[in-house]
């Protein structure tokens, strides 16, 4: 926040006589409605304070805290007295009263847009602290913020700042600054959650690697495999001790190199088929570890390009599950994907063993989504016998076409409850009493 911005909005805050509503819609940011419906909001983190306008009703969850009560009491429906910045310094000064048959209670909302010092203060008539966004002691500050004792002035900056064009509508400047807050958050958002997958695909691309070269554990069980054979055809001939050499099958010397463990003769023949049958059982294990693998890195990337992809804020959130329900366990399924959108549960199958998966775990009354007769990630909304909203249905037709289609444009989707889903044969499916919405990414 500049301060000769600051200066501005002071002006054009003047030009309104009361605050009807006042209160935090998030931990950080308060808003404002003033007398002719007017809203605007203040931005109170440290270091990225700003005030701005934004239609977005979104509030993230209603606050009780001491703070918050006396910002209701003492401000909701307030009498405007005066308006001030203070000291030359980047602080507003609201000053206001509420008057009834007995007396006249004063109180003032101080915001101070100074850095890491960034604080919303409410002030009593004599200037003592009812409360505060933080809380400072004598011990970090030389101006402490304690609730019951006044609030010292602070001291006037010791430097001039810089000054800017006249706003030519501070109205169009509030506006621009909560979508250029917007655009930067977005993109910021965006890096660190691709930050966050590709660091999971780097772990599952090293894990590939590891197996990827499966056909080593055959060949590894076929040449145990041929040597107990041998051996076991030519087993009365074969020295009692020590490595020895022998013919194979098709008339080839070969060596064979006795285990030291093996007692004798049939031991060691033994120990040779013993051998075969792990490292087969480690061949085939690598072969469903790297289709596994493959799955699951391919479904990333696809994370990756959605969330390269949003166009929000809110669309990152549910791609990122921010709106996950605290009060639910975590759940972790390798086969299928939880998102939260509006607090009711998604589910999307990852792969074809994933939806397969799905199927199998939702209830009757959960609603299933399919791109209409073309192949995709089964989705599900879990309904817990609520009815859904259709919004909600709609983004989680979105969530199926983003993990679907490479391609983005409209594209039709059915939705039906679990019920009317017949499975065929693996995530193969019939259903009825269905519906069909058009969806655009």
């Amino acid at each position: 926040m500049k301060y000769w911005q600051l200066l501005e909005i002071s002006e054009y805050i003047k030009e309104f006589s009361e605050i009807r509503t006042i209160f935090r819609i998030d931990y950080q940011t308060l808003q404002i409605e003033f007398d002719k419906g007017e809203k605007i909001r203040f931005n109170m983190r440290r270091g990225e304070s700003f005030i701005y306008k934004s239609s977005d009703e979104v509030r993230s969850e209603k606050i009780f805290s001491p703070f918050d009560t006396q910002l209701s009491s003492r401000f909701q429906k307030s009498k405007i007295d005066k308006i001030e910045i203070l000291n030359g310094d980047k602080i507003l000064k609201i000053s206001v009263s509420i008057s009834n048959k007995y007396k006249k209670l004063e109180s003032s909302l101080q915001l101070e847009f100074t850095g890491k010092h960034t604080n919303i203060i409410l002030l009593d008539s004599e200037n003592r602290v009812l409360e505060a966004l933080h809380h400072i002691s004598e011990f970090k500050s030389v101006r402490p913020v304690k609730v019951g004792e006044f609030l010292g002035i602070p001291p006037k900056p010791n430097f001039e700042f810089k000054t800017g064009e006249k706003l030519e509508n501070v109205e169009d400047f509030l506006k621009s600054e909560w979508r250029n807050y917007i655009s930067k958050k977005l993109e910021k958002s965006k890096k660190r959650e691709i930050l966050k997958v590709e660091k999971k695909i780097d772990k599952l691309k090293k894990s590939f690697e590891v197996v990827r070269n499966s056909e080593i554990f055959f060949e590894k069980a076929d040449r145990f495999s041929e040597n107990a054979q041998i051996l076991l055809a030519n087993l009365y001939s074969l020295p009692k001790y020590g490595d020895f050499e022998t013919y194979d099958f098709s008339g080839n010397l070969r060596k064979i190199e006795r285990p030291k463990e093996a007692r004798d003769n049939n031991h060691m023949i033994q120990i040779f088929f013993d051998k075969s049958k792990k490292f087969r059982k480690k061949g085939e294990n690598s072969e469903i570890e790297r289709t596994n693998l493959i799955e699951k890195i391919d479904f990333l990337e696809r994370m990756t390009k959605n969330i390269r992809n949003s166009s929000s804020l809110s669309e990152l959130d549910i791609l990122s599950n921010r709106g996950k329900d605290r009060r639910e366990k975590r759940q972790k399924n390798e086969l299928y994907e939880v998102f939260w959108i509006e607090g009711y549960k998604i589910l999307l199958g990852k792969s074809e063993r994933g939806n397969e998966a799905l199927l199998k775990d939702a209830k009757s009354r959960d609603i299933w989504l399919h791109m209409k007769d073309i192949p995709s990630a089964h989705t599900l909304i879990v309904t817990d016998k609520q009815s859904i909203p259709e919004n909600v249905i709609f983004e989680a037709g979105k969530l199926c076409l983003k993990f679907s289609v490479k391609e983005s444009g409209k594209y039709l989707i059915d939705y039906t409850k679990r019920r009317n889903v017949r499975i065929q044969s693996g995530a193969n499916v019939l259903y009825t009493d269905y519906k069909t919405i058009e969806v655009e990414i």
